[in-house]
C-alpha cells in the first residue's frame, strides 16, 4: 500500500493552534481520491500525554481517536506520535479508503485528556475524478491567494532551486540562486536560518494555471544534491451563478503536495471562512483530450497503412494484368 505524506504548513496557512490568540480566516485544503487513502503529518510546538484526531471539534462524538499510547487505530483512522533525536516531535493521522462522507473539517494534536493544546487544523475533499488512487491528499488552493511551504528539511548548502513540472530543461527551471533568498515575478525561495525545514518556497496571487507540479531543491536545478516534488491545485475563485471547475485530470492524478506545518501551542478556533464551502465538480480532463488524440492518430495511421496496402494490391494486380496480356 502506497501512503504519501502531506504535512501542513500552518504557520502562514492559518491552520494550526498557536499561541499568538489569532483567529485564523483561512485553514488548509486537501483533496484526495475516492477509495484512496490520505496522509497529514504535523511538527508539535509542545509535548501532550494523549493524542487527538478529530472532525470538527474534539468534542464527544467528534472524537474519532483519543490515545495515551504513541500509536492508535479505530477502522480506517489511524494516528501515530514520534519524538525525532533533534527534539521535534510529529503527530501523523491516517484516513484509509476514503469515501465522500470523509469531506470536512479535521483537527488533529496532543494535550490533556481534555483536548488538544497544540493542534493542527484541515479540510478534507474526496473527489472520484482523481484517477490516481495512490495521489494521496493534495494541496488545494484557490486562485488569488498566496502559497507558502517548506521545501527541504537540512541546513544550508549554498545553492537552491525552484522548477516547474520534472525540471528536466532550463525553460523550467523558476529560480536557481547561490543567494539565501531570491524571486523571480510571484515566484520566490528563500533559506531562513534557525526554522525547522530551512528552504521555503513562496508562489503568490495564484492562478490557476499554477496547477501542477513542482520540484525545489538543493544544488543545481538540472542535476540537483536533493529535492522534494510536489503537486498543486489552484481552483478558480467560485461565484455564485459559476461553478468552481477542477484542474486537468492528467495533473490532479499526480503525486501528492509535500508541504509543512510548523505549530506554536494553543488551540485556535476552526475557520469558517468564505473558502470553507468549494467543491470539486465532474469536469473533462486533459487526461480524456489526450486520448482523444491518441484514438486519432492510431485510427489515421491504420487508415494511411490500408491505403497503402490498398494500392500495393492494385499495383500488383495490374502488373499481372500486363504480364497475362504479354503472353
Amino acid at each position: 500500500m502506497k501512503i504519501h505524506h502531506v504535512l501542513i504548513f500552518c504557520f502562514l496557512s492559518g491552520s494550526c493552534g498557536g499561541s499568538t490568540g489569532l483567529v485564523h480566516a483561512r485553514m488548509s485544503i486537501f483533496t484526495g481520491p475516492k477509495g484512496g487513502n490520505g496522509t497529514v503529518q504535523c511538527p508539535l510546538s509542545s509535548a501532550g500525554s494523549w493524542k487527538f484526531f478529530c472532525k470538527d471539534e474534539c468534542r464527544e462524538k467528534g472524537i474519532l481517536l483519543k490515545t495515551a499510547d504513541v500509536r492508535a487505530r479505530n477502522g480506517r483512522y489511524s494516528l501515530k506520535y514520534k519524538r525525532e533525536s533533534s527534539g521535534t516531535m510529529f503527530l501523523t493521522v491516517t484516513i484509509t479508503k476514503l469515501i465522500p462522507s470523509d469531506t470536512g473539517r479535521y483537527r488533529f494534536g496532543v494535550g490533556p485528556s481534555s483536548g488538544p493544546n497544540s493542534s493542527c487544523d484541515f479540510e478534507a475533499r474526496v473527489s472520484d475524478e482523481l484517477l490516481d488512487k495512490n495521489a494521496g491528499f493534495i494541496w488545494t488552493n484557490t486562485e488569488g491567494e498566496n502559497f507558502t511551504y517548506p521545501c527541504m528539511y537540512g541546513e544550508n548548502r549554498g545553492r537552491f532551486f525552484l522548477c516547474r513540472d520534472d525540471c528536466k530543461k532550463e525553460e523550467e527551471v523558476l529560480i536557481e540562486t547561490d543567494q539565501k533568498k531570491a524571486q523571480s515575478g510571484r515566484y520566490s525561495i528563500e533559506y531562513v536560518d534557525g526554522s525547522a525545514y530551512g528552504l521555503h518556497v513562496t508562489i503568490t496571487q495564484m492562478k490557476t494555471s499554477d496547477t501542477g507540479r513542482y520540484k525545489c531543491g538543493y544544488g543545481r536545478a538540472l542535476s540537483p544534491d536533493s529535492f522534494r516534488k510536489i503537486t498543486v491545485i489552484v481552483i478558480e475563485a467560485p461565484s455564485s451563478s459559476t461553478p468552481t471547475p477542477t484542474p486537468p485530470q492528467s495533473l490532479i492524478s499526480s503525486t501528492a503536495a509535500s508541504v509543512f506545518s510548523n505549530t506554536t501551542g494553543q488551540l485556535t478556533v476552526l475557520s469558517h471562512g468564505p473558502h470553507s464551502d468549494y467543491t470539486v465538480p465532474v469536469v473533462v480532463g486533459l487526461g480524456v483530450l489526450l486520448l482523444v488524440l491518441l484514438l486519432l492518430f492510431m485510427r489515421k495511421t491504420m487508415k494511411k497503412h490500408q491505403n497503402v496496402e490498398l494500392s500495393t494490391i492494385q499495383e500488383n494486380q495490374a502488373l499481372d494484368q500486363k504480364c497475362e496480356d504479354s503472353l
